[in-house]
């Protein structure tokens, strides 16, 4: 997963200024996807914190939203399958059969008409991201870093659900809470 390179091109994709990224890797400047984990968990760590400080919520969180990773594979495969098994069915439905695939949660739908997901019930949860899992990693980090992982869930999701979602807000997460509380995101359906 090149996590250091897809933020970098997210970066300049939502047209993040040159000033505000040099900013934002200021003393990571030669961090890239071959670096040891303890350096580009310390990187990310500090992006955050920086993009926190000098970029509107919305662009930080388009910024890690565009870094969403595991989008193939056997996941994909599964979403795809609950796609066409559950076509024309109701949305209800098609969450129950989404929550019945390894690792994707157990969406659900809000009253407000929200689709609510994520991993870990209660928490206890060590965050399962390839960059900070194993990398020794102490210490809350931003949940502007968690919309990639939101991402990732919105994307499969829209693909099981066969609705188009937008990330609405990043509720709490195994990193940022450092284990105690579940990862859960919130989505809109916006078609």
């Amino acid at each position: 997963m090149p996590a250091i390179q897809l933020f970098r091109q997210a970066l300049r994709d939502c047209q993040v200024s040159d000033e505000v990224v040099a900013q934002i890797m200021e003393g990571y400047e030669d961090v890239t996807d071959n670096s040891k984990k303890p350096k580009k968990a310390a990187f990310m760590t500090q992006a955050m914190q920086r993009m926190d400080a000098l970029l509107d919520p919305a662009v930080s969180h388009a910024v890690r939203d565009a870094c969403a990773c595991s989008k193939g594979g056997w996941r994909l495969k599964a979403v795809q399958k609950v796609a066409q098994e559950y076509a024309g069915r109701p949305l209800e439905d098609r969450l129950r059969a989404l929550g019945e695939v390894r690792y994707m949660g157990k969406p659900t739908l809000n009253a407000d008409g929200d689709i609510v997901g994520g991993v870990g019930d209660q928490g206890g949860l060590q965050c399962p991201c390839p960059v900070f899992s194993n990398s020794g990693h102490q210490g809350p980090v931003s949940l502007t870093y968690c919309y990639c992982c939101a991402g990732h869930f919105r994307f499969h999701y829209q693909i099981a659900l066969g609705v188009k979602l937008a990330t609405k807000a990043v509720l709490s997460s195994a990193l940022a809470s450092e284990g105690t509380e579940p990862c859960r995101f919130v989505y809109e359906i916006v078609e």
